[in-house]
């Protein structure tokens, strides 16, 4: 997996510690099915992830376009991380 981290982002702002019933260190159901867009460490885990999966290059440039294309206003209020994941998967051409 690549190994990206908090100084490799983008964006600012987000949220370091997890929020409510969410612990970075428990991926249970919600962390598999739903992605909080708030959280460092859930954006980092997701765009790393991201890479992998789709043999991209892992470039900081490459992580830090999925991490943009994670807060397109397309996905504004879309949490489900599987539709993520294919929306960014079919506009990684068209944004890049």
């Amino acid at each position: 997996m690549a190994n990206f981290t908090k100084k490799d982002l983008g964006f600012i702002n987000y949220s370091t510690t997890a929020d409510g019933r969410d612990n970075p260190k428990y991926i249970g159901t919600l962390d598999r099915i739903k992605v909080d867009k708030t959280e460092e460490y859930e954006v980092i885990y997701f765009c790393n992830k991201f890479l992998e999966k789709y043999d991209i290059p892992q470039t900081k440039e490459s992580f830090q376009n999925v991490e943009r294309l994670l807060h397109h206003e397309d996905l504004r209020g879309e949490d489900n991380r599987e539709n993520i994941i294919n929306w960014i998967a079919n506009s990684w051409h068209k944004n890049n």
